[in-house]
């Protein structure tokens, strides 16, 4: 079985294809799937640096988003059945209701191992069955990004037709925000790098751009757009260089949804109290969660946007693209583009 592991903390260059045995056989209440498609996400980064997780004496295999065909199942087995097109769900022990700090502690590619082999052995609880008109790429981007999105929104306080919500950039988690919502029937203002990128996302559906570069003050536009009141919701992915001014772009009463860190931990945010907004966490999201996003995607036929696809053996290439902050969407590992295979090779 060919399998992609880590077995040192030196980022994309640790990472080495294997030949492993396929699982063994299944016990009470599990599924074997044959893994079809990947998708990758900025933690991949710090799982393979050592920076989150944990790395067992077999190495690390890494990334948490998957999604491929049950292929069998246990005697017991009755949420899934052989053919079932499928996606494992991130945090393997939520199934509902709130986050608990006992809940998604270990989670794929980085505590358990990830989604990068060709057969997986899971409980039939940790997958969700895909939307019809999705392929498995497409599926494969949804468990953290596409969630995250889907539980940033409709969390503690929903989002609803009318509001108003700001998006960062241009990765997943923020052009699945956009999509979903303009389902929801609200107002969308995205901030991005270029005017390229703006004008993209515009094609997308927001409904106003803030190029950040040529605009630095974007906190200031946002409340020009909003007639100086700010937007109902922020989802913030930026960390500790942009929350402030995702706070300060925020209504009094408003919400920021707290999901990424990708300029490090944020300090204390001085602007809070006085701001009026709640910040909350966004821990991804359960297994019902997935549910009711894919009830969503199936009925108005969604379709994620797909920065661009790679083979198995590519995962190297497709994790720099990533970190280049070039995309747009979700960049895909599709595990049939490449059929070569390697008893243990540097990638």
């Amino acid at each position: 079985m060919k399998t992609c592991v880590s077995r040192t903390p030196e980022g994309v260059d640790s990472l080495v294809i294997e030949d492993r045995p396929a699982p063994g056989p299944l016990g009470p209440g599990q599924v074997r799937i044959a893994m079809r498609a990947a998708s990758i996400n900025y933690r991949d980064f710090l799982a393979l640096s050592g920076a989150i997780g944990v790395r067992g004496p077999e190495g690390l295999i890494p990334c948490s988003d998957g999604a491929g065909e049950v292929i069998e199942t246990a005697p017991d087995v009755r949420r899934l059945g052989v053919g079932d097109r499928v996606a494992l769900v991130f945090n393997p022990d939520w199934i509902g209701g709130p986050w608990q700090a006992t809940t998604g502690v270990l989670c794929r590619g980085s505590g358990l191992p990830g989604v990068m082999q060709e057969e997986m052995v899971v409980h039939q609880g940790e997958a969700v069955v895909l939307p019809q008109h999705l392929d498995f790429g497409e599926g494969a981007a949804l468990p953290c990004a596409g969630v995250t999105a889907w539980h940033a929104l409709c969390g503690a306080t929903p989002l609803l037709p009318g509001m108003s919500v700001l998006l960062q950039g241009g990765g997943g988690v923020s052009v699945f925000a956009l999509q979903f919502a303009k389902l929801f029937g609200a107002r969308v203002i995205m901030t991005s790098s270029s005017p390229e990128r703006c004008a993209r996302l515009r094609s997308l559906g927001a409904d106003e751009t803030i190029d950040y570069v040529a605009q630095p003050q974007w906190d200031t536009a946002v409340r020009a757009l909003t007639g100086g009141h700010g937007v109902d919701l922020t989802v913030e992915v930026g960390g500790a260089a942009t929350i402030d001014r995702s706070v300060a772009a925020t209504r009094r009463g408003g919400r920021v949804a707290l999901v990424g860190l990708l300029t490090g931990m944020p300090a204390a945010v001085a602007s809070l109290f006085s701001a009026g907004a709640s910040i909350s966490p966004v821990m991804v999201g359960s297994r019902d969660d997935f549910e009711a996003m894919n009830r969503a995607i199936d009925f108005h036929q969604l379709r994620p946007v797909i920065d661009s696809r790679y083979g198995f053996e590519q995962l190297p290439e497709a994790l720099r693209h990533l970190q280049s902050g070039r995309h747009m969407g979700k960049i895909v590992i599709d595990f049939q583009r490449s059929a070569a295979r390697s008893s243990a090779r540097a990638l």
